[in-house]
């Protein structure tokens, strides 16, 4: 049953953001200490409408450029940069689990929930992934698949698996209730601790019935048949999601210079004539590189999304070529947000050591965030400088999917 709800307006979940982010700024070492996102924020972001992002349009999700998602990113950033993370993860796996039939999804994004519906994991290994086998009626799955970012607010994970043991070409995506799953909680990370990024796995074998099953050939031709109905995702896919992620690095950096120069004029310079750092000529210098590395991302990421909202404009999803640059972009974006952090940590002296300080704890999830397989500045440098060159980029791919031997 398609929804004629109106669609929430980026505008405004921007400004409700805005309004938060004190609290989101509060709650930053509550989140990491409990490896998770305090429940209390989740309800604030849900009636925030900040979930309408990982809920699909025909159900009354949003329907953002993505242009407006770096924008709402960018602001969740500047309050938490792992809960900025969690909400832009579990959008990204809404765009491929909401492609199974409606008979399927209509139950999971209709029914009342607070926080995000579905969490998704792909696999690059079969560590990342578990298995299927086909029975009458269905599968049985068996397995465990770390990094579940989301899992803890989850109603539902899509989740990849192999369903032959002897060609890693063949997996499956299976839609399965959390409540079937269990929580491991083994997530304890130095960065992004928040996010609560835990493995989840089955209870020895479970029964996926053939309608929650989906090869994803079959799940991108659903999609783009929602697309052409006016009724899916926006073009663009994995891509897409990894630009619009780099708001959260962004308003992550935001918020670390904002920091910064709220404390410059408290703070001395030991075993220096200073005895304030905002008269000392090294600190102006470190202000002024740090802010012009931010605006130069910034500037890098407006780029790329403009491209985007082009390619949606124009009907086309990005090719081969311009795949492989918006990887590169968005790699770069976070190298560079997360190295200015790190100056204007350098920067402020061994005091800003102390977890009491919000400084090192933005550094620590900016840089976890640079060092996600998809954001590896030297990974995508490698990539880019290899197509320039027409050097054979080998048999690797840039899929969720990939496997890896």
């Amino acid at each position: 049953m398609i929804t004629t709800t109106a669609l929430p307006q980026a505008k405004e979940i921007v400004a409700r953001i805005v309004e938060l982010q004190p609290w989101l700024r509060d709650q930053q070492a509550i989140a990491e200490q409990q490896r998770r996102i305090p429940q209390e924020t989740i309800e604030q972001l849900s009636e925030a409408g900040v979930f309408s992002l990982s809920k699909p349009k025909r159900y009354g999700g949003a329907d953002f450029t993505t242009r407006e998602m770096l924008d709402i990113y960018r602001a969740l950033g500047s309050g938490c940069g792992a809960t900025a993370w969690v909400v832009w993860a579990t959008a990204g796996g809404n765009m491929w689990s909401n492609a199974f039939a409606d008979e399927v999804v209509a139950p999971v994004y209709e029914s009342p929930w607070v926080g995000n519906r579905t969490f998704a994991v792909g696999g690059t290994s079969r560590h990342m992934s578990g298995s299927a086998t086909k029975v009458d009626g269905g599968w049985i799955v068996k397995g465990a698949w770390p990094f579940a970012t989301g899992s803890v607010h989850a109603s539902h994970g899509y989740l990849a698996v192999f369903y032959d043991d002897t060609d890693d070409s063949k997996v499956g995506m299976v839609l399965i209730p959390k409540e079937q799953l269990v929580a491991r909680n083994d997530w304890d990370a130095m960065g992004l601790a928040a996010t609560g990024s835990q493995t989840v796995a089955t209870d020895g074998e479970l029964f996926v019935p053939d309608e929650r099953f989906g090869f994803p050939a079959e799940l991108a031709a659903r999609t783009a048949e929602l697309v052409s109905q006016g009724l899916g995702p926006r073009r663009g896919g994995l891509p897409r999601s990894i630009v619009s992620s780099t708001g959260v690095a962004l308003g992550m950096a935001d918020q670390a210079m904002e920091v910064f120069l709220a404390s410059i004029g408290r703070r001395s310079v030991p075993y220096s004539p200073y005895t304030r750092q905002v008269d000392a000529p090294v600190a102006h210098h470190i202000v002024g590189r740090a802010a012009m590395q931010i605006r130069a991302a910034g500037r890098l990421a407006d780029a790329a999304v403009a491209d985007f909202d082009r390619l949606d404009a124009e009907n086309r999803d990005p090719n081969a070529d311009e795949i492989l640059q918006f990887h590169a972009d968005a790699a770069y974006v976070w190298n560079e947000c997360a190295t200015a952090i790190e100056t204007l940590l350098r920067a402020s002296g061994a005091s800003a050591i102390s977890k009491r300080m919000p400084l090192q704890l933005i550094a620590r999830n900016c840089r976890a965030g640079s060092l996600h397989a998809a954001n590896n500045v030297d990974t995508w440098m490698e990539n880019l400088g290899r197509s320039m060159v027409g050097v054979d980029a080998g048999p690797s791919s840039m899929s969720v999917l990939e496997r890896r031997s």
